[in-house]
């Protein structure tokens, strides 16, 4: 699908093009979603320009990423998708400056185009500066993925904060936690640390266009404005990865705080089982000895004989309990 906007003032406006009708001058962003092969074509024959298929926006060499190609910058940066789905996914968004035009092609629907979209083309949103260009739509869009990247992450916080309050409750607990309480924790935790891992990924590639951008020589990306716009959006990455890095520490902590309570609970397990057995060890032995078939065992024809067997049995299931007890193994 091709979608045309044109700078009307303080916002964008949607242009309408007929199929075989030349492209507009006042056209200043060419959105692709998921472009069929003659969409690539109109737009190709438009621009002059190639346009990337999805094969050449997956690759990840950093070379593929970012290059210069018949006068047009491309650009190809992750970005988060279907985060309110399981999946989660990171999809490649490709941007290409050509001249003072923004061509952007991409194969999902991030939330962040779609609301910078949805705000830019309304007045007064303050998104339009008054000498737009295709840059600065650019980063529009990048700074409200960096924001959308910051709400993402203030819920994964919450939920790393939930699965901290289920290892460590400020109440005493009822009942000690079982298996599938466990296996609940950790399946919360390692998806977290997994998504933790894909917001990694895409701040990391913003960050390195950015560094692109300011690197290259374009008379727009020169302006002291946008060189300061830049900055802003750059810092806000790095923040977002120091903060990245801090709630991986605390997933790293809660794993192995996790897998360690799994441990002690095992070794409580098995110390029950180790004192019992040891606690039936004296009566099995005391049964054992009575329990042979010797003609000469002068207790079996005495009739004190039985009660007095039962009494050691006895006797020597308690003691080993008894100094157990005492030395706290109990």
């Amino acid at each position: 699908m091709i979608t045309l906007y044109s700078l009307s003032g303080d916002h964008l406006e949607r242009v309408d093009v007929e199929p075989g009708h030349p492209l507009p001058d006042n056209v200043i962003w060419i959105d692709l979603y998921a472009p069929a092969v003659n969409e690539d074509h109109v737009v190709e024959a438009w621009t002059g320009i190639s346009i990337p298929t999805h094969e050449d926006m997956t690759e990840i060499e950093e070379s593929s990423r970012f290059y210069m190609e018949g006068g047009a910058q491309y650009l190809t940066v992750p970005i988060l998708h279907a985060v309110d789905l399981d999946h989660r996914e990171l999809a490649p968004v490709t941007f290409i400056l050509h001249g003072t035009r923004l061509i952007t092609v991409r194969y999902a629907d991030p939330k962040s185009v779609s609301f910078y979209i949805t705000r830019a083309t309304k007045t007064g949103s303050g998104l339009i500066p008054a000498r737009c260009s295709g840059l600065s739509i650019m980063l529009g869009i990048i700074e409200a993925t960096t924001n959308r990247l910051a709400d993402i992450l203030e819920g994964v916080a919450g939920k790393i904060d939930a699965a901290s309050h289920s290892i460590y409750p400020r109440q005493p607990r009822s009942r000690p936690m079982t298996t599938q309480d466990f296996r609940h924790i950790l399946t919360q935790i390692g998806s977290q640390g997994t998504f933790l891992s894909r917001v990694r990924e895409s701040l990391a590639g913003l960050s390195r266009m950015l560094v692109y951008i300011s690197a290259t020589n374009s008379p727009v990306a020169t302006k002291k404005d946008t060189r300061s716009w830049i900055k802003s959006v750059e810092r806000d990455a790095q923040s977002l990865t120091a903060y990245v890095d801090f709630l991986s520490n605390k997933v790293t902590f809660l794993l192995d705080t996790t897998v360690g309570l799994i441990s002690v609970e095992q070794n409580a397990i098995i110390k029950i089982f180790s004192v019992a057995a040891v606690g039936f060890m004296p009566p099995t032995l005391v049964a054992s000895i009575y329990g042979m078939n010797f003609s000469f065992m002068p207790e079996l024809n005495s009739p004190w004989g039985y009660p007095m067997a039962l009494g050691l049995m006895i006797a020597s299931a308690i003691l080993p309990l008894v100094y157990f007890r005492g030395k706290g193994w109990l």
